[in-house]
């Protein structure tokens, strides 16, 4: 659903090392959000460990409120179809290996998906992240440039590189968070390029490294779609007056499935989720009171391979 057209967001041609943090303070635990700012040295000069635990117990109640005046609020989101003018698109993903592969246990549906009922389960945002993609996606945005930008066919244009290699141990780095290692295969020797190795190779085992399908996704399970992946897109999205926006979504008809598909914290604490009478939404990054933004440096994505040798005996 297209809002009214606002003037673009600010330029990207400054690239300051801070930015801040939207903390979402109210559905985690005390504990949690202490140790979040700590792991990620976040700080501000009028916040200390005091002063945060204090604006964290404010939060928490509004939060008790919110679960008597606004129950059911994540139930019955609504899902409309794909606009017309993406079906190309969207018959160009599905074909795509790497999203067949990632999504080939649970069904799979497309959809335009209301963002004000939408369960979240990250409860920190990158304000940088958020403004390059309004300031990216200027409005008004066409159906294709927005089904691009929830369900890209291509892997980010982020900088990535080797950053270290020692012995048996390969770090990766990358600008996009969504850097991860994909996966393990075992190769016929002849099919791969190779440097000169010791001895006559038998196989060789591929780790792959890179980007996910990275899809704007997440999963209906009893009444509510809660997100999987691309948070970022979608609180952007809607502050830039968007009410829907096209996500992938894996309907669950049981714990099994939401196991296969959903993010371990979703499946972790389901009863908050997908039961409790007011779960996170995503609207609630753009509550103040249940909000604390803190300055913090940017950050890249670090993935580290660790190759473990073993040799034994067994018997025939």
């Amino acid at each position: 659903m297209a809002p009214n057209p606002k003037p673009p967001a600010r330029s990207r041609e400054a690239q300051p090392t801070d930015t801040t943090e939207c903390c979402l303070l109210g559905p985690q635990h005390l504990q949690d959000v202490l140790d979040h700012v700590s792991a990620l040295g976040l700080g501000h000069p009028a916040i200390g460990r005091e002063a945060l635990s204090q604006r964290w117990r404010q939060a928490a109640a509004i939060y008790e409120r919110l679960a008597v005046s606004e129950a059911g609020a994540a139930d019955g989101a609504e899902i409309l179809p794909l606009p017309k003018a993406m079906a190309g698109h969207l018959a160009r993903l599905v074909e795509l290996p790497g999203v067949r592969h990632t999504f080939d246990t649970v069904p799979v549906a497309f959809g335009m998906v209301e963002l004000d009922k939408l369960v979240i389960s990250q409860y920190s945002m990158t304000q940088a992240v958020v403004d390059r993609i309004i300031a990216d996606h200027p409005l008004p945005l066409s159906p294709r440039r927005l089904a691009e930008l929830c369900l890209p066919l291509k892997p980010p244009s982020a900088r990535f590189r080797l950053a270290e290699q020692s012995g048996h141990a390969f770090s990766f780095v990358a600008d996009a968070h969504d850097m991860r290692f994909l996966d393990a295969q075992v190769l016929d020797p002849v099919d791969v390029r190779q440097e000169g190795v010791m001895g006559h190779p038998q196989a060789v085992v591929a780790l792959s490294v890179g980007f996910s399908a990275n899809l704007l996704n997440g999963v209906r399970y009893n009444g509510r779609v809660a997100i999987n992946n691309g948070h970022h897109r979608a609180l952007a999205l809607r502050r830039m007056g968007f009410t829907h926006a096209p996500c992938l979504i894996q309907p669950c008809a049981s714990m099994d499935d939401l196991g296969q598909a959903a993010t371990r914290e979703l499946c972790d604490n389901h009863e908050l989720y997908f039961h409790a009478p007011r779960p996170p939404l995503l609207r609630d990054f753009d509550h103040p009171k249940l909000t604390l933004t803190l300055k913090a440096p940017r950050l890249q994505r670090v993935v580290t391979l660790r190759v473990e040798v073993e040799r034994r005996l067994m018997a025939l």
